[in-house]
């Protein structure tokens, strides 16, 4: 009999994205400062530590682990060098910048051969009905302690190897500087000239090759929404109802409660299963 084929899809268990305590915060070198993560999401590290515990006890359960990973520059279009005023000044975390702001001359690029690239970049958002283009602190650079998986679903990955000899797998995306990344299948504005920004079967077939696909990480508001919200669009009604969202081991950004309610909401619509870890039980 054909084994039962059950993957874990961990959407950015990036440092960056943890509220990681005090004493759990990470040092370079022998420099006594700790490194803070730059966009933590409120309860992220209990979310961490619920999901160790349930990789750690569904080893033998577990075929496969893939993990996406937010991989930014620290000029990118969501970063604040990215963007000046007149006066030559950089907008601050959360500003809103609008197709409209760059019209009016509020907000432009930096690098002034990038505002036909920004123009119809924020107007094809504002179309589409996708996030706006918000700047947020920067974070996840690549190479950069915020970039690594956070200390205990790292552990618990390795863990998994060992006992399995499997190794996990990896997606990355957000590299290139000129669009945003969420999901894990497609930049927000894919480019012509940079494949790794269009989309990518890779995960659309993760699932149809699975026949349960467990999924966890952050922000369960933005790239955990956008990247099932990617998934959905190209699966089947039966190839659906295999996803289930860990709902105790991801948390929205704060302020974004209500977009991730409404989006957990729409996809139980759709035959996702929103379920406790406490409540899996594996054959």
């Amino acid at each position: 009999m054909r084994q039962k084929m059950t993957s874990l899809l961990i959407i950015d268990p990036q440092y960056d994205f943890y509220d990681v305590p005090l004493n759990e915060q990470l040092t370079l070198d022998s420099k006594q400062n700790t490194i803070s993560p730059s966009l933590p999401v409120p309860n992220s590290w209990e979310d961490a530590k619920i999901l160790a515990a349930f990789i750690n006890k569904q080893q033998n359960h577990i075929n496969n682990i893939v993990v996406t990973l937010d991989s930014h520059h620290e000029y990118d279009i969501a970063h604040s060098i990215y963007w000046k005023n007149k006066r030559g000044e950089h907008p601050t975390p959360f500003t809103l910048i609008s197709h409209q702001d760059i019209v009016d001359d509020i907000w432009q690029p930096t690098k002034r051969e990038q505002l036909s690239h920004v123009l119809k970049y924020t107007q094809s958002l504002e179309k589409s009905g996708k996030y706006n283009l918000i700047i947020w602190p920067t974070h996840c650079v690549i190479g950069s302690v915020g970039h690594s998986i956070v200390s205990p679903i790292h552990a618990a990955i390795n863990a998994w190897e060992i006992h399995t000899a499997i190794q996990h797998s990896v997606i990355s995306k957000g590299e290139n500087p000129h669009t945003e990344h969420y999901g894990g299948c497609e930049a927000e504005y894919p480019l012509q000239d940079d494949i790794k920004t269009q989309f990518d079967p890779q995960l659309i077939e993760l699932v149809k090759s699975s026949d349960q696909v467990f999924i966890s990480g952050q922000a369960l508001s933005h790239c955990v929404a956008s990247t099932v919200e990617q998934i959905v669009k190209k699966l089947s009604p039966d190839d659906i109802n295999k996803l289930a969202i860990l709902i105790d081991t991801t948390s929205p950004v704060a302020g974004f409660e209500q977009q991730a309610k409404t989006f957990t909401e729409n996809m139980v619509n759709l035959g996702i299963n929103i379920i406790k870890t406490a409540e899996v039980t594996m054959d």
